[in-house]
């Protein structure tokens, strides 16, 4: 039930900061898979690594309530051990200027009790003494994948757990997260808009600011006055909209004793700069305006296909590499239901049939779990493209082909249910 708002919450920090993490494991209070986001902050780990498969060492940072703490005591999951108080964590300058853009004002605990534990789980490889990897009875010295949880105000060890599986003579690690990226980087953290437009919009904010300061001087000036004219009774020379202030000149003209500052309004290059950087902007962003039912009316559909596909080619590699990703999220949620295969029917309250182990474990094995969306198709306009042409090459050659598979295919394209339109 929380996948697909934790997802959304996700893509938005995948655009947004370049990189979006899953953690894909067996929940101990809640008994079946779960894929939960964790932000990029929380995920410990080298940034010379290549990918989240092959890393000799991840730590996954965990803020977890005193209740839930104690829950995976009781039932077994972490070492009950009696552990130090958490204390209320100081607001670090990173966290307080998050909180002012997101327009949150983060306050301190008031109650020592309700302050959230914090947990470093550390996926790591070691050679614990007594149990040691074995070829033919003979210690080999290979470090092996464990798990193992810390408690970090006590200092305590919650859990040691192995992290490959028991048949695996290689003791290969299991995989538990999944990296989201949004366009791949030179380290192993992805770049975001923040960070290919971030110049660009720096240079916008600064652009209109001194649009708008020019148009607020241009309409409300200010002005220098002579100065033996400044012996009032009052020094607020400043005229509000609709006011009026007395001025002595005596016998002179007044024009000759107060000067507007020459402000002038923003001209035209000025403006054609701002456009410019915009137009930049929008191609380096990837986005594009596509004039698709204006201008040419004839035009051909395949000039109108080119020109939709060149405008979404960043988008589309963004989409495969989200395509990867959530392929092998996939992977790892069919990896947790071989291991605990009841999590499948456990909490349908309603089953229409009866489900066995064994023939669970079986469709596990033949089958795969993978995305449906087609990353080389951007938008529906290609698919239905792509239905037209196996329409016309039927027409074309109709011994080749079967046209009620053809009619069958094309009405999936397009998301017409086929059932009952054909005759018997």
């Amino acid at each position: 039930t929380e996948y697909y708002p934790d997802t959304d919450r996700m893509l938005f920090y995948v655009g947004f900061g370049g990189s979006g993490f899953k953690k894909v494991y067996n929940c101990p209070l809640r008994r079946r898979p779960v894929s939960e986001s964790v932000d990029a902050s929380d995920i410990i780990v080298s940034n010379a690594t290549s990918d989240l498969g092959n890393v000799g060492r991840l730590t996954h940072r965990i803020k977890m309530r005193p209740s839930i703490l104690r829950r995976m005591q009781l039932i077994g999951a972490y070492r009950d051990v009696s552990l130090t108080a958490s204390q209320s964590p100081q607001t670090t300058v990173v966290e307080k200027k998050v909180a002012e853009i997101q327009g949150v004002k983060p306050q301190s605990i008031q109650r020592p009790a309700d302050a959230e534990h914090e947990i470093y789980e550390c996926y790591c490889e070691l050679d614990i003494q007594g149990f040691e990897h074995k070829e033919n009875g003979e210690t080999t010295g290979l470090q092996c994948p464990y798990k193992v949880t810390l408690h970090k105000e006590s200092r305590q060890v919650l859990e040691v757990r192995r992290n490959w599986e028991k048949d695996d003579k290689l003791c290969l690690p299991k995989e538990f997260f999944v990296d989201f990226p949004f366009v791949r980087g030179l380290g192993f953290y992805g770049i975001g808009l923040i960070h290919i437009l971030g110049n660009t919009t720096n240079t916008l904010t600064a652009c209109w600011r001194e649009m708008l300061d020019n148009g607020m001087f241009a309409n409300f000036p200010g002005f220098i006055y002579a100065k033996q004219v400044g012996r009032q009774l009052t020094n607020q020379f400043r005229v509000p909209p609709g006011g009026g202030i007395a001025l002595d000149v005596g016998t002179g003209r007044i024009q000759d004793m107060v000067m507007p500052l020459p402000y002038k309004e923003t001209g035209p290059s000025h403006t054609a700069f701002v456009t410019h950087v915009e137009e930049v902007g929008q191609r380096v962003g990837g986005t594009a305006d596509i004039n698709v039912g204006e201008g040419k009316q004839d035009a051909p559909v395949g000039t109108t296909l080119a020109l939709i596909e060149q405008a979404t080619k960043v988008m589309d590699a963004v989409h495969k590499n989200l395509h990867a990703a959530q392929a092998r999220e996939f992977k790892l949620l069919k990896e947790r239901f071989r291991e605990d295969p009841g999590a499948f029917w456990r909490h349908n309250k309603k089953p229409t049939r009866e489900w066995k182990k064994e023939q669970f474990i079986q469709a596990l094995d033949n089958c795969d779990l993978v995305p449906v969306a087609d990353p080389n198709n951007p938008t529906s306009l290609h698919r239905i493209a792509k239905a037209t042409i196996v329409k016309t090459l039927q027409d074309k050659s109709p011994q080749l082909y079967d046209p009620m598979a053809v009619d069958q295919r094309v009405m999936r394209i397009v998301g017409i249910d086929p059932t009952g339109l054909f005759l018997p």
